[in-house]
């Protein structure tokens, strides 16, 4: 019997390489808050003015204080660049599995606001503050659930030599503000690696005040973002988002 060897051009593999080549490196990942970050932390660069991303993020609940350690959780994000240094954001955070005599209990509102205080130069680094759960900070009677104030400041370093971009951000969050639930408190950080010629991807190693953090984003098809990752090295946790500007 005579079986024909099957033949691919290299033309063909070509196609899906250009395409990810193709991915502006502007783009950035949400940490799981929804917020433009890492693993679990976020970063003081902004996206462009006018630019727009949803998506969603896994929660563990090894590390979900706010279920008590007993139930996963997902959350749908948006956020919106609408003037250059301001950025506001929504979270809605809702438990895997919670018995329906707690339905009372199944969502949590997160509204956010960013401020964008320095645009990274040659050597300054980009620095901004941002505020979770601000609206049941500033009116109460609501829950607090995933509170956080913080200043952060990220720089990138271009090591030509070793085709290497690093991304350095240092943070520290305050617990002024009354909350139930408290994140980001005292000294954070995160490192993120991107190869030049693997630009659509990054390693990220984060520490959130508590515990370290590990994973990797992918920039796909110039809007969307996935990053997957591990909490403490072990709890799985991971977001998707799709971005775009509703202006040109």
């Amino acid at each position: 019997m005579y079986t024909e060897k099957l033949r691919i051009s290299p033309v063909y593999l070509l196609i899906p390489l250009s395409v990810l080549s193709a991915v502006p490196t502007q783009l950035q990942g949400q940490a799981t808050s929804g917020v433009p970050g890492y693993v679990r932390v976020p970063k003081a660069t902004f996206n462009e003015e006018a630019t727009l991303y949803f998506g969603g993020s896994y929660l563990p609940r090894n590390y979900l204080r706010y279920t008590s350690n007993t139930y996963d959780a997902l959350t749908v994000f948006a956020s919106l660049t609408f003037l250059s240094f301001i950025e506001v954001d929504l979270r809605v955070s809702r438990p895997i599995g919670m018995p329906d005599e707690l339905n009372y209990y199944t969502v949590d509102r997160m509204p956010s606001v960013r401020f964008r205080i320095l645009k990274e130069k040659k050597w300054i680094p980009a620095v901004a503050i941002g505020i979770h759960d601000v609206l049941t900070s500033v009116y109460p009677g609501g829950p607090r659930l995933f509170g956080a104030s913080y200043l952060v400041a990220t720089k990138n370093f271009h090591l030509t030599k070793l085709f290497l971009n690093v991304e350095t951000t240092l943070g520290y969050g305050t617990n002024w503000w009354i909350w139930q639930n408290y994140e980001l408190v005292g000294v954070f950080g995160a490192v993120a690696l991107r190869c030049d010629k693997v630009p659509w991807v990054s390693l990220m190693f984060d520490y959130d005040g508590e515990i370290p953090n590990a994973g990797v984003n992918l920039f796909l098809f110039k809007h969307l973002s996935i990053t997957a990752g591990f909490l403490n090295f072990s709890s799985f946790t991971g977001s998707i988002s799709y971005q775009f500007k509703i202006k040109k």
